[in-house]
């Protein structure tokens, strides 16, 4: 929703309310996109490992699906 948002002119102000995030994080999102464009929307492309393994997302779905 922030790439789409910022592309339309929207102000990250509002983009920020909207969505109930943190100005400066939109802003991050923002720059990346800019630098990196569709490459920057892998999930990958984040600073930190991810600390999640595809068997955890898994027993959570599952488990909020009971």
């Amino acid at each position: 929703m922030i790439t789409p948002a910022s592309l339309s002119g929207t102000l990250v102000s509002a983009i920020a309310r909207l969505l109930a995030a943190d100005e400066d994080t939109l802003c991050d999102v923002v720059h990346v996109f800019n630098e990196k464009g569709l490459a920057a929307l892998d999930p990958q492309w984040a600073a930190h490992p991810r600390l999640i393994s595809d068997d955890d997302i898994a027993f959570i779905v599952t488990t909020v699906l009971i």
